[in-house]
């Protein structure tokens, strides 16, 4: 046989270096490859502990809401005989409250009309009528302080007039005669019904146009004065 001599093949300078840098590379992306699948094994055992600490804590939960429950349905069930107790103790003091209440007897004013005119006249000639002026008033339909306030406006109540003329009201300037207060009144609160209030004269500024037409023209003092004497009645 004849012997087949192979010679060695040397391969270029720059293949080998590129060989080299080619080992050089894959070293590296061996080396990055290790480095991303640690890198994701750890954060796969991160989100795993997460994991667990969630449906850990989504298994607890109704667990520790369910004794809750319990809990506070024990507490109000140890409640109840007090308040038991407690609503059974008033319904006890109860009577006593009702015997009390049943003991007083209310007292009712129907009509504070006559007391705000005496407290008005107090002291004047006419305050023992404040009564019978507040009659007079409602037979004729007027305002119960129309008949004491002009009284207070002419004659201070009657105490600036003769006790014999019981003309408390100025009456054709004084020269009429009652023979008591009694009629003086009657008299008085028809005459305002017939010729005042009849005829839409309602107002202190309407009547003293026929009443006291002087005080038109100095600025109407008798009417302001009628009404200072309806707000203080207001006040009593």
């Amino acid at each position: 046989m004849k012997n087949t001599f192979c010679p060695s093949i040397k391969l270029p300078a720059l293949m080998r270096r590129n060989l080299k840098k080619n080992k050089a590379l894959k070293l590296k992306f061996f080396n990055l490859t290790n480095k991303v699948a640690s890198a994701i094994v750890f954060l796969y055992n991160h989100m795993i502990r997460k994991i667990a600490l969630i449906s850990l804590w989504f298994a607890l939960t109704p667990t520790l809401i369910i004794l809750l429950g319990i809990s506070l349905t024990l507490q109000k069930a140890s409640l109840k005989p007090l308040k038991t107790q407690a609503s059974f103790n008033v319904t006890q003091a109860e009577p006593e409250v009702n015997n009390i209440q049943a003991e007083i007897v209310p007292v009712k004013v129907s009509d504070s009309r006559p007391f705000i005119v005496e407290k008005f006249l107090k002291g004047k000639p006419l305050a023992p009528y404040s009564s019978y002026i507040i009659e007079v008033s409602d037979k004729y339909g007027i305002d119960y302080r129309l008949i004491p306030a002009i009284a207070m406006k002419e004659s201070n109540a009657g105490a600036a007039v003769s006790e014999k003329s019981h003309n408390a009201w100025g009456f054709e300037n004084g020269k009429t005669y009652f023979g008591s207060w009694e009629e003086a009144i009657d008299t008085v609160g028809k005459t305002l019904k017939n010729r005042y209030v009849a005829k839409g004269l309602v107002t202190p500024e309407q009547i003293m146009a026929v009443y006291a037409p002087p005080q038109l023209e100095t600025g109407g003092k008798w009417a302001k004065d009628i009404n200072m004497f309806y707000a203080q009645m207001g006040t009593l």
